[in-house]
């Protein structure tokens, strides 16, 4: 008997039991996800998913209902710093306004994946806010100049300007 001949015989065989577990769930008053797992005689987990009750044999033993408690853990190097509105994310936010700008009209710039493009623009928007140190923003226009040096950076980096 071939695979598929194999598997279909197999599935008609745990259809209707499968209809059973999914009629007993929907009876008890879960409207969730129900997921079995079974490896022969010696283990087997039930769960609904968004309860922290479980069911499952393992390695012979006795069939047990447990409890699953859940606590997030982060560990001190792993914890995700926000973002701050400041000067350096406010010209990453210009850059990357610039650049999407500038798509439509250089098609060269699509050619870059995204991750090189992130790494550049964090670099420039940097490299603006150091290069305008001591800068009278009364005197001259933070859009008009966040706006110039965007343009001159990523049309240098894809070799069309320079």
């Amino acid at each position: 008997m071939n695979n598929k001949e194999k598997f279909r015989g197999l599935c008609q065989e745990v259809l209707p039991l499968i209809n059973g577990i999914a009629e007993a769930v929907k009876r008890n008053g879960y409207e969730a996800m129900a997921s079995l797992t079974i490896d022969g005689d010696d283990y087997f987990a039930f769960s609904i998913h968004g309860s922290d009750w479980k069911m499952g044999k393992v390695n012979g033993g006795p069939v047990n209902m447990c409890y699953e408690f859940k606590e997030e853990i982060q560990l001190q190097d792993q914890r995700q710093e926000k973002m701050i509105y400041n000067k350096a994310s406010e010209n990453l936010v210009e850059i990357t306004l610039v650049y999407v700008g500038m798509l439509e009209e250089h098609k060269r710039l699509s050619g870059v994946d995204s991750i090189t493009w992130k790494q550049l623009f964090v670099q420039w928007a940097d490299d603006f806010e150091a290069a305008q140190v001591g800068t009278d923003w009364n005197q001259k226009d933070y859009l008009e100049e966040i706006g110039k040096f965007a343009r001159r950076k990523i049309l240098e980096y894809v070799g069309l300007e320079g």
